[in-house]
């Protein structure tokens, strides 16, 4: 699937992060808990949706660059050739430009080198793990990577796309990565809010959120050596 991008609403998608984080200010967040060993994770409220977010946090024994690196080799573009356990939760994602500065700044992420603000669009396929029952999310999204008081950060908002056949179109209101260097390791935090749309009843979908970390997990185990990928 493709996205034809309007240049104009570069310097939106560059305030994106800005956006989410005051945004995240201004939800309720509950006690946390230890999910799987390694992450930490909570859910979080916005009084104006009756569906949760979800905050989760790991620890990575990596340096920051390299975890950046890493997230965004397995994240930012999946397809066939991704490992099959990043293919579990993800049918495919992609992400697109708004100027070629931006793609070229993205390279030199991948490539563990400095780099300046990039504003960016992407449509993601999220498995379901009942697709005769419930169908396959289609997301799309708009929004920047960029450094904020030494963190790096990876923000996005919901963006209208054309819809697709088999999948029901979420609305992502608020999908917040942070990355950071803690202590010579990467700390990994996630908050993500999404309306499912369609016939999902809010308790059953806000039951299931615990497993959005499982990605991060993921991650860690990559990084760390625990997990192999697997093609």
């Amino acid at each position: 699937m493709e996205l034809t991008l309007d240049p104009k609403m570069r310097d939106a998608a560059l305030n994106v992060c800005e956006e989410m984080i005051a945004h995240m200010k201004t939800c309720e967040f509950a006690k946390t808990k230890t999910y799987k060993k390694h992450c930490t994770t909570g859910h979080a409220k916005d009084p104006n949706i009756k569906f949760d977010a979800v905050n989760g946090v790991v620890d990575i024994n990596v340096a920051l660059k390299k975890a950046i690196s890493t997230f965004m080799t397995y994240g930012a573009s999946v397809n066939e050739k991704s490992p099959k356990q990043v293919l579990e939760s993800t049918i495919f994602m992609k992400m697109f430009f708004y100027a070629e500065s931006d793609k070229a700044n993205f390279d030199k992420l991948l490539k563990e080198e400095e780099f300046e603000d990039i504003a960016f669009a992407l449509v993601s396929g999220t498995r379901s793990p009942a697709p005769m029952i419930v169908q396959h999310r289609l997301i799309c999204g708009y929004g920047s990577i960029k450094k904020i008081d030494g963190k790096v950060y990876m923000c996005a908002k919901n963006l209208e796309c054309p819809a697709l056949a088999g999948y029901v179109t979420g609305n992502l209101i608020n999908s917040t990565i942070i990355l950071e260097d803690v202590a010579g390791k990467t700390r990994v935090t996630q908050f993500q809010l999404c309306d499912p749309s369609g016939n999902i009843p809010g308790w059953i979908y806000n039951t299931a959120l615990d497993a959005r970390n499982d990605i991060l997990l993921l991650l860690k185990g990559f990084l760390e050596g625990e997990i192999k990928p697997e093609f």
